[in-house]
């Protein structure tokens, strides 16, 4: 069923996590370690908890814990 265009108060709430996944999809196709940064880096709730270099630390950490399932990063 159609509705329409969301409200721009209701949009801009859903843009905030939309930018967060579509930086991540570009990240992976791309395989590029600083552009999923970049990405966890935008998450609201990320960068509310976190500080940049916070942030940096746990992506390396993520990174280590997965490098099995990411040869291809750079």
């Amino acid at each position: 069923c159609h509705v329409g265009d969301l409200p721009p108060q209701c949009a801009a709430l859903n843009r905030t996590n939309i930018n967060v996944q579509e930086l991540g999809v570009k990240a992976a196709v791309e395989r590029d370690k600083t552009l999923a940064f970049q990405a966890i880096l935008v998450d609201p709730l990320t960068s509310a908890v976190l500080t940049i270099d916070e942030t940096w630390r746990m992506v390396n950490e993520m990174f280590e814990a997965e490098k099995e399932f990411l040869k291809d990063f750079r």
